[in-house]
């Protein structure tokens, strides 16, 4: 049995599962009617993190093709990692337990050493912290292997996708992808692209797995009906999202802020695509602030 966790500020209430991937269970507004989901909640801390509201991407983010990747003349062989799909996916940072460093009514810090698959070799820290009306979100990874590393980061929440749920998040353009879910090309968002999430967009009818670019690292979401907004800044600012949903019958949709290019170990310069190359002891700092939460009157 997992631990859950508690952070309650009056405002919002933050329940994660650091044995659990540190996932978070359930993030609440806490309103007069009641707590009012923000993540799509999860069942319970032993519940499968991909049925809960949300977990840290890390040491990469998304899929890797082929399941290697080759890096200063070295091939490296990854694993599948999850039931059905066959191809390594979102590292390893969500499958572990994670270790309380430190915790308080409003902040807790989670730390993991993941040495599983050469060549990653880090030391991460996680802290989730309440601050008024926003949960603050702070990773940082530390590089600990002997050989130069890309890592990559991203955060992976799932929203409650309501019929009214609107998302404003402008991009200049998207990936489309094959069958595999891998990227194919890139696309120029014109203004009125039905996939141009610029101001109060609605989310499409079909099925959506893509990744955007030419962000810049603010977001906001917005349920008319329930009475609640909510923004998304990242700092430093990240360039690329990644929208997924089934469709407008699904629960949820999730919208990913990430560092890098899905399969970016594969582009020509994966460097340019987001991935950043760590020596032994350098460090990779992301922020997310999702806030400031907005009640709004709903007559």
């Amino acid at each position: 049995m997992c631990e859950a966790l508690t952070l309650d500020n009056g405002r919002l209430r933050l329940v994660v599962a650091p044995g659990n991937g540190a996932c978070v269970v359930r993030f609440d507004a806490l309103t007069a009617a009641g707590p009012v989901p923000l993540f799509r909640p999860g069942e319970g801390p032993d519940d499968d993190p991909n049925r809960m509201g949300m977990y840290p991407l890390l040491p990469w983010s998304n899929r890797i093709s082929g399941g290697s990747f080759a890096w200063r003349g070295q091939e490296y062989a990854l694993p599948a990692n999850l039931a059905g799909e066959p191809l390594p996916i979102h590292g390893d940072g969500w499958q572990q337990p994670w270790r309380v460093v430190a915790l308080a009514p409003e902040r807790m810090r989670l730390a993991l050493h993941s040495a599983w698959q050469p060549p990653f070799d880090y030391r991460a820290m996680l802290d989730y912290r309440l601050q008024g009306a926003s949960l603050v979100v702070d990773l940082t990874l530390t590089h600990l292997g002997l050989r130069p590393t890309p890592y990559g980061v991203g955060l992976h929440p799932w929203f409650p996708r309501t019929p009214d749920v609107r998302l404003s998040a402008p991009a200049s353009g998207v990936w489309e992808v094959d069958a595999a879910q891998l990227p194919t090309h890139w696309r120029h968002l014109a203004a009125d692209d039905p996939w141009q999430f610029a101001d109060n967009a609605a989310l499409p009818e079909g099925g959506i797995d893509n990744l955007f670019s030419g962000w810049r690292g603010r977001a906001s979401m917005s349920w008319p009906q329930r009475g609640l907004s909510m923004a998304l800044n990242v700092a430093p600012q990240l360039s690329r999202y990644l929208v997924f949903s089934p469709g407008s019958d699904a629960d949820f949709f999730c919208f990913e802020p990430v560092s890098h290019a899905v399969d970016a170990h594969h582009f020509d310069d994966p460097l340019a695509e987001g991935l950043v190359e760590l020596a032994s002891g350098d460090c990779l700092r992301q922020r997310w602030r999702f806030g400031p939460v907005q009640w709004h009157d709903t007559q």
